[in-house]
């Protein structure tokens, strides 16, 4: 009679298939006829070779594997399902000739595939070509006391012990070049440090094209049957050593025995079982010096499945698995063992497996893999023994040195130390010796002649009665700080260099102006007092206006740019402080755009013409007023020249209107990038005579104005209809993101 599940499956419309290892056929439904006849089998025959070298590739890797098939009109999607403890594949096809249904029963596919990898007992673990891991599933990442997040990303060996480093990177080339590696056993290293022992088995993942993708590997832990063998062989040399004592002795090893953390026995040729411990009585009983396969199973002869006594045919150790009566199971680990009376016995230790063992039943793996311990100290670590010799170094000092260990274990650490540091290092072994210790930066030279900074602490060695054995170091690579610290120092340098520059520049800028001043009174004979005080008072103006830059630039972020928007702000403010126009109320408006930054040669200039123009409104334009306005305007320019300089001229842009370009364009030589910028500084005073040109004015401000404009290289517009309003039209040119004053003028 069919089973409900043979009904489901004779009955699905979607073909269903089963075949054994070697691709014979041995079950198909009805839907599944279309292919057995496309493929030119049937039950009991054998696959063709395309579709049967795929199943076997399925289930000897234990990955799913999927395959399109053509029957007729038909696609189908075959799906390779390995089920390794059947021995067997299962063929599941499905019709795609609609794509949606496909994708859907893929998602489903995929979705079942991930499902069993995230909530498998054993660590799954797959990193790219590179070795950086893209995932590992929750059982993985606990194992080494991670969570998935913290793993992903980082390279797999990043997680490898330092001994076993050299050997996962031969196996990672053979991954890379897709031969599959054989379980094997590696060692990991905890979150906390502690070693994590692994069963590993590793293979390639190789895509459609046959390029290696990356690797995958399944881990299972055997940290504690390490420690167990570990444990075992400990145990055996002490009992090797006892076997001449005498029977108190014997009680002492039982003694010991007790206190194992493993249940342990002692089987004589015979199978009686002379002795267990205290583990092994609490769990199963007091033995009573009882046969082993009565004790266990209550069987009247020997087991037919137990492998205890192969020991005392091969005299080696032996570890075999086994099952108890209670339906646990257990490593069994056995020595050779010899009495003390002579006569040969099998110590056996048991270690329960039980919850592993069932959960290798649930995922129908018996293989486990090793896991690597990474190396995870970021400092060198050396040791100098009392006559100055190297005696060990880490692999982290071989690459801070470039030397191999062979190269430096045994000679003398003054081989590569710097001159200046030997002296150093001289007075603190000094100190070492009497339990001094130091923390020190010491200048080291590399191989390749490089030198290497390290902070070192060190850490004298004695031994028992106080003799002087040598140092501990551990070192710190800070040669990239020490490089900065030297940029800074250069840097400092420099600053202080370009500060003596601006002082200069400054001081320049103030006698020219006095000159300026001077010249008014030059070839007069008649001059009144008020006119020089007035003289020097505008004078101090000017040079108050330079001030105010360097005190926006000390309280800006930037050493050679200045917020000119808040300088504006600031100058404007103490300009109306110091002049007081009486009764009259005079307003101040200001339209600034934030946050524009100009290089000391641009703002100096700037800075003075504003002071000229609103110290010149202040003083004339409302004189018969009771009340004004004064405004400020500054932003920047949307219309941008944008050129390119060849050799030392400069060349402009322009559209068939005569238009500026709004384009960079690209020479041979160098590339610049223009902003421009608009200065508007107006008042609705009394103004100035329509007739008047600005040209012929004998005013020092105003001469000032134009000739400060003209070192800009910008244009002045002056406008006299309601009050007076100077446009003043100038662009900084920026080429390698440094700002630079451009010679330019506005092109019409």
């Amino acid at each position: 009679m069919e089973t409900s599940v043979e009904k489901l499956l004779a009955n699905d419309p979607n073909p269903v298939l089963s075949v054994d290892t070697d691709g014979t056929v041995i079950y198909s439904n009805e839907a599944s006829e279309p292919l057995l006849k496309e493929w030119g089998t049937k039950i009991g025959e054998k696959l063709p070779s395309s579709i049967g070298d795929l199943a076997l590739k399925t289930i000897s890797w234990n990955i799913p594997e999927t395959k399109e098939v053509r029957v007729g009109k038909r696609v189908y999607l075959i799906n390779f399902q390995p089920l390794p403890e059947e021995e067997c594949v299962n063929i599941y096809g499905f019709d795609i000739s609609d794509r949606e249904v496909l994708k859907e029963k893929l998602w489903e596919c995929e979705e079942k595939y991930r499902s069993i990898i995230e909530t498998a007992n054993e660590g799954v673990w797959i990193t790219d070509t590179e070795t950086v891991t893209t995932f590992v599933n929750q059982t993985m990442a606990e194992m080494l006391g991670y969570t998935m997040e913290e793993m992903i990303g980082k390279s797999a060996l990043d997680f490898v012990d330092k001994d076993d480093m050299e050997s996962s990177l031969i196996r990672i080339k053979s991954l890379q070049e897709g031969i599959k590696e054989k379980r094997y056993e590696m060692k990991f290293c905890y979150k906390d440090g502690s070693v994590v022992w692994s069963l590993v088995n590793s293979m390639p993942l190789i895509n459609a094209e046959g390029k290696h993708i990356g690797n995958m590997s399944m881990h299972s832990d055997i940290t504690q049957r390490k420690k167990a063998e570990e444990e075992l062989k400990r145990i055996s040399e002490m009992l090797k050593k006892r076997n001449q004592e005498t029977i108190d002795e014997r009680q002492r090893l039982y003694n010991v025995l007790d206190t194992l953390p493993a249940m342990i026995i002692l089987l004589t040729s015979d199978y009686h079982i002379a002795f267990a411990n205290c583990r092994f009585r609490k769990r199963f009983g007091d033995p009573g010096g009882r046969y082993c396969y009565e004790y266990y199973f209550g069987f009247t002869q020997p087991c037919e499945f137990c492998e205890s006594h192969k020991v005392l045919e091969t005299g080696q150790p032996h570890h075999w698995k086994v099952s108890g009566p209670d339906g646990s199971y257990y490593d069994a680990y056995n020595l050779p063992f010899t009495d003390i009376d002579g006569s040969l016995m099998i110590l056996e230790m048991d270690i329960d497996v039980t919850e592993q063992k069932k959960a290798e039943e649930r995922l129908q793996e018996s293989e486990n893999r090793y896991r690597n311990i990474v190396e995870t100290a970021n400092e060198g670590i050396s040791i100098i023994d009392a006559e100055e010799r190297i005696t060990f170094i880490n692999k982290q000092i071989e690459d801070m040195l470039g030397y191999s260990s062979e190269e430096l274990v045994g000679r003398p650490m003054w081989d590569f130390l710097s001159d200046e540091s030997k002296a150093i290092i001289k007075q603190a072994f000094k100190k070492g010796r009497e339990n001094i210790n130091e923390s020190l930066e010491v200048k080291f030279i590399r191989k390749d002649g490089s030198l290497l900074w390290t902070h070192t602490n060190a850490k004298s060695i004695f031994d028992k009665g106080g003799k002087f054995l040598g140092i501990l170091n551990l070192h710190t690579d800070i040669t990239k700080r020490k490089e900065v610290e030297e940029a800074l120092r250069n840097f400092e340098i420099a600053r202080k260099k370009e500060i003596h520059h601006r002082i200069k520049n400054n001081l320049q800028v103030i006698s020219s102006l006095l000159d300026l001043q001077a010249e008014k009174f030059r070839n007069r004979k008649n001059i009144n007092e008020s006119e020089v005080l007035e003289a020097f008072k505008e004078s101090q103006d000017r040079v108050i206006s330079m001030a105010l830059i360097h005190e926006e630039l000390y309280r800006g972020e930037e050493l050679d740019k200045l917020n000119f928007s808040l300088y504006i702000k600031e100058l404007a403010n103490a300009l109306f402080l110091t002049y007081r126009l009486g009764n009259a109320d005079v307003s101040l408006s200001m339209d600034l755009e934030e946050n524009i930054l100009l290089d000391m040669d641009t703002a100096v200039p700037l800075g003075i013409i504003v002071n000229e123009l609103v110290s010149n409104s202040l003083k004339y334009a409302f004189s018969d007023r009771d009340k004004g306005k004064i405004q400020i305007k500054f932003h920047k320019d949307g219309d941008q020249i944008k050129f390119h300089k060849d050799g030392d001229q400069i060349k402009f842009h322009k559209d068939k209107n005569g238009e500026h370009k709004n384009i960079i364009e690209k020479s041979k030589s160098k590339d610049y990038k223009s902003t421009s910028f608009i200065l508007t500084v107006s008042d609705n005073g009394v103004g100035i005579s329509e007739n008047l040109d600005i040209e012929e004015l004998d005013s020092l401000g105003l001469q000032l104005v134009t000739f400060l404009v003209d070192q800009l290289d910008g244009e002045l517009e002056l406008k006299k209809s309601n009050g007076t309003e100077f446009i003043i039209r100038f662009t900084v040119v920026e080429k390698n993101n440094h700002a630079l004053t451009s010679a330019l003028h506005l092109i019409k």
